[in-house]
């Protein structure tokens, strides 16, 4: 008998507020342990939580970017359970009356199809303490940095059937997240987090089968591997006559493992949380925190696709973050080509950044001067070779510096003499007759040897491109 797998997905992104969600202290991530807490995270009895409106605003408008809907009051509820790294005993969340609900992502897939994935909620809630295994030889230790900071939690329906569409989605949520600057998506350090809740079902079928959820899935390639062991753990249980079991399980990096039988909402005895009351968005607040929505990475995938006629892999690139997205939008409208931006961008720029380990946001140089570079290759005044090995790394250095000022103070200014070229031309090819008739019968090969004989003899100073244009029609 043929399976196939139902995935469902949870994913936690922490979000990128000052303070957290109901406690006054700052945000951060890899401080000394415990320097960041309060004793109303530490949940101190007589201490009350006040809800931070940043961390509301930023569910709302990932809600209106997932296509959920909004709802106008919604209330926090308590779910109680004892952890160690949940210092209440309970945790804020949300449960019969989310911020938003009924939504949808579209998602594409390796072969260039979409296919839409259900989003069933998003609740906000606070995130737990951190629990440490490796650093002392006898004991855990608990830092409480990241308890209570807010979280998002959104949770998709079981729309998903392999684990390339499971990372796809996650892809796109990651992304999402980036573009609207409400979380940071590094899964590495745990501010973007995922459960996968897996099941597998006779091909044709309608009917679900028993639940098993993967917890803390760290990469989007630990999700891939984790989904394909799964599935078939759970068709070669079904085939040897076993039972799955509705289980928690991990990911070890080669296999999963069980955790603990799965809880049911009764476990947690859910109530409505008593410190805090019901919440009430206004219809204005919620206007304007729409208008407040950049274009989303898929629309402007499609975009760059149709009106600026890039190609997949670097419309995908520029889309990742929101920074790569609005630096290429800037470059084009000063009047670059939309092919050499994103050249650039997906090119040297990345590669600066790569090596600097900064993000795009703090990339030295303005639009106007990486477009000022690109203009003069575009205007054969220098070689894009030179642009980009020589003057690109010295601009960066100095970011008030006019391009073409250090392009002199190179030499790399190319030559505009056309007739002193046309008399190079003549010259190689005057000496290479063999070559030029072995051309001409159709080894096209050896126009590349053309061209760096001619710029050789320009000492560099030729342009590669003008020269070959020149050739060609020379040989022709």
């Amino acid at each position: 008998m043929s399976y196939e797998m139902v995935v469902g997905l949870e994913v936690h992104a922490q979000l990128q507020t000052r303070a957290k969600v109901f406690a006054p202290e700052a945000v951060t991530f890899g401080e000394r342990p415990n320097r960041f807490v309060s004793v109303v995270s530490l949940g101190y009895p007589g201490t009350l939580p006040v809800l931070n409106k940043a961390c509301v605003e930023a569910v709302v408008r990932l809600g209106l970017a997932l296509n959920c809907e909004i709802a106008q009051e919604f209330y926090f509820s308590r779910k109680n359970y004892f952890y160690p790294d949940l210092p209440k005993g309970y945790q804020i969340t949300q449960e019969a009356a989310p911020i938003a609900k009924n939504g949808y992502i579209d998602i594409r897939l390796s072969d260039g199809t979409k296919k839409r994935v259900g989003i069933e909620r998003l609740q906000l809630e606070e995130d737990t303490g951190k629990s440490l295994h490796d650093q002392d030889p006898f004991d855990t230790l608990l830092d409480f940095n990241r308890a209570g900071i807010g979280l998002v939690e959104i949770v998709s329906r079981p729309d998903m059937c392999t684990p390339e569409e499971a990372m796809a989605y996650l892809t796109a949520i990651r992304k999402l997240v980036r573009f609207l600057g409400i979380c940071d998506g590094n899964m590495e350090e745990g501010s973007l987090r995922c459960d996968a809740n897996i099941s597998v079902r006779p091909v044709g079928s309608s009917e679900f089968g028993v639940r098993v959820e993967i917890k803390n899935l760290n990469s989007i390639s630990a999700l891939g591997k984790a989904l394909a062991y799964e599935f078939e753990r759970q068709v070669r249980l079904i085939s040897e006559g076993g039972q799955v079991l509705r289980e928690t399980r991990t990911w070890d990096g080669r296999q999963t493992v069980p955790l603990r039988e799965k809880e049911t909402a009764d476990d947690y005895r859910y109530f409505p949380e008593p410190d805090l009351p019901p919440v009430r968005l206004e219809r204005e607040e919620l206007q304007r925190l729409r208008q407040s929505l950049p274009e989303l990475p898929e629309g402007l995938f499609d975009r760059m696709l149709e009106r600026y006629g890039l190609s997949a892999d670097d419309a995908l690139l520029l889309t990742e973050d929101r920074p790569y997205a609005e630096y290429f939008l800037a470059l084009v409208s000063l009047g670059a080509s939309p092919k050499a931006a994103a050249s650039w961008i997906n090119g040297p720029v990345r590669a600066y950044l790569n090596a600097a380990a900064i993000p795009m946001e703090a990339f030295p140089l303005l639009p106007e001067k990486l477009y000022t570079l690109i203009a003069l290759v575009e205007q054969r005044q220098v070689s894009l070779t030179a642009a980009r090995e020589e003057i690109f790394p010295e601009l960066v250095r100095r970011p008030q510096a006019d391009p073409a000022e250090i392009a002199r103070e190179k030499d790399l200014l190319l030559l505009q003499d056309e007739a002193q070229i046309d008399q190079w031309i003549q010259e190689v090819l005057a000496e290479n007759p063999d070559k030029v008739e072995t051309y001409r019968k159709g080894k096209a090969g050896l126009l590349g040897f053309f061209v760096g004989q001619v710029v050789r003899r320009a000492g560099g100073k030729a342009d590669p491109r003008e020269v070959q244009r020149r050739l060609l029609e020379k040989l022709s």
